[in-house]
């Protein structure tokens, strides 16, 4: 029987993060863009005051207004984020913002009509204040401001001029705009978090049931097992009987272990503990254990472990997670009476096993999308699964820092090979790598 199994898995890693929905980290974002967007304009407006007006007619009032201006946008950045989420701060920024552009313009000597373009930043921020109602609202405002700059200005003729009359609606429009783009943004978000709510509560409940159907399907199996042995060749029909009972409960305890394994590696991560392992080991206890499926179906087992194969750097849990996926494929899709191979040989820096059998083998048509998840994993004789032992599997093997490939050129059958690395002379025997989340890397 294997010796790796024992109860549980290695503790996953929890990996902290803000929620898409969660009410601080969305202010703080909020702040982010709101100074991001400010310091722009307060640049600008600065820049256009200091070098309009000639050194010598620079005045107090000038640098006050620009090293204020500069400052406000300082305080904004340090506001605590329960203040930005009271629609009166919206509402007076925009306002102190608009009155303060409009003060800055009428200080250059230089400006003209065409300092309007400044008024965009206005509704820009009103926008990012998630409140569609002041992005609506924000474009009215620089238009009064914009027309006021203009009558303070030039006078009324300046009001009546076409360019003029034709900004007016273009802000309209704008704001318009931002205020219809942010807000669908804002309804994607919402509907972003709750789906991830959705999944991550499924996610759990999957854990839950798979979690405690594993003890009882362990206990199951070993029972089972013991039966199986006991009985020897005295009773072929009731031997064979508990042969079937013990593939039911291993299958079942296959599925039930990918699904634990599937939530581990895509939300939790998995903690790889890697140390000096015989793989030869591993392979031979996994087969030992996979003996009464072999039996049940009259398969002839081709075991050819290298006895020169050097030591592998390899959680010894998790490679036999991956390797009995492969197993099991093999010992469910080879014919009664047909092969099933296990072979560990030596490539590099590398150890590699090698698991194939005799039966009817992947449709090529199916090669580019083998190791994706949930996966129909009907074989070229219509006989299918659920696709997730082979998605494990890869996973498994690129967490554990190898690989795995079909061999392409089998004459016949499915044939996987999986590289491990092999341990070095100076390996740590007490390291531990964390492996992040291979499978969200993989969907798009």
């Amino acid at each position: 029987m294997r010796i790796w199994s024992g109860t549980n898995t290695a503790p996953p890693v929890t990996q902290l993060t803000a929620g898409v929905g969660d009410p601080d980290s969305v202010l703080r974002e909020k702040r982010r863009l709101l100074a991001l967007v400010r310091t722009g304009l307060t640049l600008a407006i600065s820049y256009l005051i200091i070098f309009s007006v000639p050194a010598a007619s620079l005045s107090t009032t000038l640098v006050g207004f620009v090293v204020l201006y500069l400052a406000s946008n300082i305080l904004v950045a340090l506001l605590p984020v329960r203040i930005l989420s009271l629609a009166g701060f919206d509402v007076g920024l925009i306002l102190f913002d608009t009155a303060a552009i409009s003060a800055a313009l009428l200080m250059i000597p230089s400006g003209n009509a065409d300092v309007f373009i400044f008024y965009f930043a206005i509704i820009l921020l009103a926008s990012i204040s998630d409140r569609l109602v002041l992005s609506l609202l924000a474009p009215i405002v620089t238009s009064a401001a914009y027309l006021a700059f203009l009558f303070l200005r030039d006078g009324t003729q300046s009001l009546l001029q076409p360019a003029v009359l034709l900004r007016l609606p273009f802000f309209l429009l704008t704001g318009a705009f931002y205020g219809f783009f942010v807000d669908r943004v804002r309804r994607g978000q919402t509907a972003v978090a709750e789906a991830k709510q959705r999944t991550e509560a499924r996610a759990e409940l999957l854990s839950a049931i798979a979690h405690d159907l594993k003890q009882p399907l362990w206990i199951a199996g070993q029972s089972a097992a013991l039966l199986y042995d006991q009985l020897g060749e005295a009773v072929p029909s009731t031997r064979e009987l508990a042969a079937q009972v013990i593939v039911s409960l291993k299958r079942m305890e296959s599925l039930t272990l990918n699904f634990l394994d599937l939530n581990r590696l895509e939300v939790r991560g998995l903690r790889i503990a890697p140390r000096r392992t015989a793989l030869n080991r591993i392979v031979q206890d996994l087969v030992d254990a996979y003996r009464p499926a072999l039996d049940l179906k009259y398969l002839q087992l081709v075991r050819e472990l290298s006895p020169g194969a050097p030591m592998a750097w390899i959680d010894p849990l998790q490679t036999e997670r991956c390797l009995a996926n492969l197993l099991d494929n093999a010992i469910k899709y080879a014919p009664a009476g047909g092969t099933v191979t296990c072979r560990t040989e030596c490539d590099g820096d590398a150890v590699v096993v090698t698991i194939g059998d005799s039966g009817p083998g992947i449709s090529a048509d199916r090669h580019a999308m083998l190791f994706s998840r949930f996966q129909d994993g009907a074989d070229a004789a219509g006989r299918g699964s659920t696709g997730l032992g082979l998605h494990i599997a890869r996973a498994l093997a690129e967490a554990l820092g190898g690989d795995i490939t079909l061999d392409r050129t089998a004459p016949l059958g499915a044939w996987f090979r999986i590289r491990l690395p092999a341990a070095r002379v100076d390996s740590d025997p007490g390291a531990c790598v964390d492996a992040q989340p291979v499978l969200q890397q993989r969907v798009a």
